[in-house]
């Protein structure tokens, strides 16, 4: 019940962190994952005539104008190289001829199927993981000194903040986080030098820092870190506060960013 109760608490911390007013959809810039055909239409969602239907490219990043029921009215942002086919679509896609803006119709079916947003190539993230395996170096020394090496694979579940890099293309990043869990432990009279008879189980806070290498969502971390224990079984175990290296999964279920439409 215990590991249950702060694995609750630790959840509704990060969920709070996270859960703030939400943005409209419009303040921000989209992006096309795949190529997709969509026709012109007037701000407020009026067909053109004669119609005029327009391919959308991968990658062509778009702005939201207006929204009208579950429909949403894009430009697609101006191309800016300088080159003489950028010019021809800007004329096809951004402004006409007399500079007046041209729209296209894009459905939220469509929008949740083909775009998303253009996320900063930089920024501040949030996240919840585990770290499935901890090495716990030896110190090399003989006789009563002795640490010997350990692999362990302790109950822990924790929060990471940190500053992401990512690659919208390719849909990876990279994170330089540092994180603070609850772990559960195993002891044994072995790792405590005979201060507790039998082995148990003990809890432990630990802090870590490390890189996230993420692959559409999912995590692979490398980490390093401490876990320092409480009471006389924590200053007689003899991994207290010592360096481990770990290595991790996770899956990022909280952004600093988003909206109830996206």
């Amino acid at each position: 019940m215990e590991k249950i109760k702060y694995s609750i608490l630790l959840l509704s911390l990060l969920f709070s962190i996270n859960s703030y007013a939400q943005l409209d959809l419009r303040e921000n810039r989209h992006i096309f994952k795949y190529d997709l055909a969509l026709k012109e239409c007037k701000f407020d969602g009026t067909a053109i005539a004669p119609e005029n239907k327009q391919v959308m490219k991968k990658g062509w990043i778009f702005g939201i104008r207006n929204i009208i029921g579950t429909d949403y009215i894009i430009q697609v942002s101006k191309f800016t190289d300088g080159s003489t086919s950028a010019q021809t679509q800007n004329l096809k896609t951004y402004q006409g001829t007399n500079n007046e803006n041209i729209y296209f119709k894009l459905t939220e079916t469509e929008y949740l199927a083909f775009a998303e947003e253009l996320q900063k190539r930089g920024r501040f993230v949030v996240g919840a993981s585990t770290t499935i395996i901890k090495i716990r170096p030896g110190n090399g020394k003989d006789g009563d000194e002795a640490i010997f090496s350990e692999f362990g694979n302790d109950f822990n579940i924790g929060a990471t903040a940190g500053w992401q890099l990512t690659d919208p293309k390719k849909e990876t990043s990279i994170a330089l986080v540092g994180g603070l869990a609850f772990s559960s432990i195993k002891v044994t009279p072995q790792t405590t030098r005979g201060f507790i008879d039998s082995e148990s189980t003990q809890s432990a806070i630990t802090f870590s820092l490390g890189a996230i290498v993420e692959i559409q969502k999912f995590q692979i971390s490398a980490f390093g870190g401490i876990d320092t224990m409480s009471g006389e079984i924590g200053r007689n175990w003899i991994y207290g506060d010592r360096l481990w290296i770990g290595l991790g999964f996770g899956y990022e279920i909280f952004k600093p960013k988003g909206s109830d439409d996206n």
